[in-house]
């Protein structure tokens, strides 16, 4: 059963980042989709697993500050997949802000594509090659310096 609620959890995921990869220009996609609906449901589906691990079987034996303690834990399948389901939530989270903020600073298509991919894949480093990508970008071209414009204060001061 735990097999079966790590398979689903992992199908729901990617379904959801093949979207991300391939629409993050949308706002429904990058900023509804992936930063809340599907976030939303693989967190619940943590705290159903963790809160029924710890009624059950009351808190984690062992040291949960050492490796030795966390290979205790992480042996039973269930909280394992759990566990698991934490990074999706948490990295899908941080694909959809890299999303968003590319797609927002003009971030070419390579770079965007790859740090989301790796994003997947390994959580860490594709925020890790956004971050460096996005800071290099922005000292070579001016990427993220803001728009020139009236402010708000001023625009609403010339209607009234």
């Amino acid at each position: 059963m735990a097999e079966t609620f790590f398979q689903v959890t992992n199908t729901l995921a990617l379904a959801a980042w093949i979207a991300l990869v391939l629409f993050p220009g949308s706002r429904m996609v990058s900023g509804v989709v992936c930063a809340v609906v599907v976030p939303g449901v693989l967190a619940l589906a943590y705290a159903a697993v963790i809160g029924w691990k710890l009624a059950a079987n009351g808190p984690p034996p062992g040291d949960v500050m050492t490796l030795a303690g966390l290979r205790q834990v992480f042996g039973d399948d269930w909280v394992f997949a759990a566990a698991w389901t934490h990074y999706l939530v948490f990295d899908m989270v941080v694909g959809a802000w890299i999303a968003r903020d590319s797609v927002k600073l003009g971030i070419p298509w390579p770079l965007r594509t790859a740090a989301l991919v790796l994003t997947f894949l390994a959580g860490p480093v594709g925020f890790l090659i956004h971050v460096v990508g996005r800071i290099v970008l922005r000292r070579r071209v001016g990427v993220d310096e803001p728009v020139t414009g009236p402010s708000r204060e001023r625009s609403r001061g010339a209607r009234e």
